[in-house]
């Protein structure tokens, strides 16, 4: 079959696909409970203690035994003496166990003689204590598996006695920059020649998703050493990402490594930018084909990348929030297909306005800093300036700029 007859999926569909065509194989590791934040349940995990393991004072007041209340005539409190007949008792704090009972501070007050009144007598035994267990007990469940832990969480997991657990293993993720005119950054930049930046965005973003990075360096148009590189990283790793050497040109040999070392289930994408996105299993390991160009990259790696991590930690792929803005400037999609166009959103007194990151607008500066939103322009669509869209925004809507127009 033509590479062209296969169909291209949507967004949607690129995600369905993916995920559908993988079962990932999970695996755990220990960790410290300071290094659990962000990190994924593979337990559940148990309590090992029981807190309080004695009774303890409600909150800060006297502490005194019940039944010396229990009288048919009136108690005169002010001849209790300290240490007998009550004690002073602080919140959290254990009470010797002949005292039962609780009276807080402000029920209670001392005359000049430092003798004691009870302005407001307790109604049971037990009034204003803590019992054993109140906080937590052996064998409660405190995290179940595949919760996402938080700082939050800390402070629970070190009353029930956890000094370590059981996560889920960081996914491996391969990131295979490929090129001939790429070179490493840091370097004086040959005529010809381009510096290899996609490594470093998708490095951080597979850290901030919660997998681990393994980066290789730059793989030449080399037919040979691509599948080479390829059968080493799906053997070495949970995810790969091909980046780079996915479109057409006379050197763009990744399709062909792809087939030669896997199944490819998608050859593009019915969107552009990235539309030489590509999809492919081998040894049941996912490979996304990425586009060289960064601005592709950067916009596809969160929608194809992230959800492949999110299914191996067992987390749900949280969507972007979306915003109503008007176009400050008239915007279609430069292609016969569906575009996903980069605009800056600002806001006035309230109110969003979106401006389209093309023409003299359209730069790599412009995309990679006041870009802020995303709007999706159907096939041959064009919206007027004043209309009013739905964006997806990259930021949160508080962090929009507050400017005049």
């Amino acid at each position: 079959m033509n590479r062209e007859d296969i169909v291209k999926p949507s967004r949607e569909e690129y995600i369905q696909l993916s995920t559908s065509n993988v079962n990932f194989d999970i695996r755990a590791e220990i960790v410290t409970l300071k290094d659990s934040v962000g990190r994924v349940a593979a337990t559940d995990i148990y309590s090992i203690n029981t807190l309080p393991n004695q009774p303890t004072s409600a909150m800060d007041g006297i502490a005194i035994k019940f039944e010396s209340l229990l009288s048919e005539n009136i108690v005169d409190t002010t001849k209790w003496e300290l240490g007998k007949e009550y004690i002073f008792s602080n919140t959290g704090v254990s009470i010797p166990s002949e005292y039962d009972t609780a009276i807080p501070i402000e029920a209670v007050e001392f005359d000049e003689n430092g003798r004691l009144h009870i302005k407001k007598v307790p109604s049971y035994k037990g009034d204003k204590v803590n019992p054993c267990g109140y906080i937590i007990n052996e064998g409660d469940l405190v995290i179940p598996k595949n919760y996402l832990i938080t700082a939050y969480q800390l402070g629970i997991l070190a009353s029930a006695g956890i000094r370590e657990l059981e996560v889920i293993a960081k996914p491996k993720v391969a990131i295979i920059p490929t090129g001939d005119e790429l070179i490493s950054a840091g370097i004086p930049v040959p005529p010809g020649k381009n510096i290899e930046t996609n490594s470093f965005v998708l490095e951080a973003l597979v850290k901030e998703w919660g997998g681990e990075p393994i980066v290789y360096p730059i793989i030449p148009d080399d037919f040979e050493q691509l599948c080479n590189v390829l059968q080493q990283s799906v053997e070495s790793s949970d995810i790969v990402i091909f980046n780079a050497g996915s479109s057409k040109g006379t050197h763009d040999y990744t399709i062909d490594a792809l087939e030669k070392v896997g199944k490819v289930l998608a050859y593009q994408v019915a969107h552009g930018p990235g539309r030489p996105t590509s999809f492919a299993v081998a040894d049941n390991k996912p490979i996304i084909g990425l586009v060289g160009p960064p601005i592709g990259t950067e916009l596809t790696a969160g929608w194809y990348v992230k959800p492949l991590i999110d299914k191996y930690l067992g987390q749900p792929t949280v969507k972007s929030q979306t915003l109503r803005v008007t176009l400050l400037n008239s915007v279609s999609s430069p292609v016969p297909f569906d575009f996903y166009t980069q605009l800056e959103v600002i806001n006035q007194d309230g109110e969003y306005f979106g401006i389209p990151l093309q023409g003299d607008k359209f730069s790599r500066i412009n995309l990679s800093v006041k870009s802020n939103a995303i709007l999706h322009i159907p096939s041959e669509k064009s919206f007027d300036k004043g209309e009013l869209v739905t964006v997806e925004l990259k930021v949160l809507k508080e962090y929009i700029r507050k400017e005049k127009v």
